[in-house]
């Protein structure tokens, strides 16, 4: 499947045609905390494509900060590099020291810090790939009433991931990811996590998945 996001506009919005009119539709009605952030560079996935491990989250959130990390000249190209699957020494380009001060990438070492004390930051950068089940910025989830054109490249990711048996975690939003790929209702490497709400990748968080993360990391060449 073509990647969509090779189209994304150089200027904002940054939102891709085929989304524009749900979203603006949405946009319209909706309220503040829900409100989609379009002159933001969209997020829809974070790292390599071929990943060993893949972590499954509802959508990027949105941080007044997020408006400085994306000005900044580094960060926009690694955020679109990331985009079209570009080469990147830290494809899972938040936990790439440069990009250390914005928020996405703070939120990440957060809930990735176990993982990081056992795994070499360039290598998880390189092992991890990250799925967002909406793929622009919001603070909080924007429940559009349809599913956009684009997300459909997301949950094709995932079906390949399933394909080559890579390690997939549910972060966020179980019941939207089952629905959208139900293949991972029956497939035996999906783990969810006990408390959703705070989505340390742990193995007190997940106790049968983390061995198999972190085996899956520490194994990848």
């Amino acid at each position: 499947m073509k990647d969509p996001w090779v189209n994304l506009p150089l200027q904002p919005d940054y939102v891709l045609p085929a989304d524009r009119e749900p979203i603006a539709d949405f946009n319209a009605t909706t309220d503040n905390d829900h409100r989609i952030h379009l002159e933001l560079l969209p997020a829809p996935f974070l790292g390599r494509p071929n990943a060993p491990v893949v972590l499954l989250n509802l959508n990027p959130s949105f941080s007044e900060k997020d408006h400085v990390a994306h000005a900044d000249p580094y960060f926009a190209q690694t955020s679109r590099a990331n985009l079209v699957h570009g080469d990147l020494a830290y494809p899972f380009y938040l936990l790439d020291p440069r990009n250390a001060f914005s928020s996405g990438a703070s939120w990440w070492v957060r809930y990735l810090r176990t993982l990081l004390a056992s795994v070499e930051r360039q290598r998880l950068a390189n092992s991890l790939l990250c799925v967002e089940y909406f793929p622009y910025h919001s603070p909080r989830f924007p429940a559009l009433p349809r599913t956009l054109e684009s997300q459909t490249y997301s949950f094709w990711l995932v079906r390949r991931a399933i394909e080559r048996e890579a390690v997939i975690t549910v972060l966020r939003g179980d019941s939207y990811w089952r629905e959208a790929v139900p293949e991972l209702e029956k497939y035996s490497r999906s783990y969810r996590l006990r408390n959703w709400q705070s989505v340390w990748v742990t193995e007190g968080n997940c106790p049968e998945g983390y061995p198999e993360v972190l085996r899956a990391l520490t194994q990848e060449t």
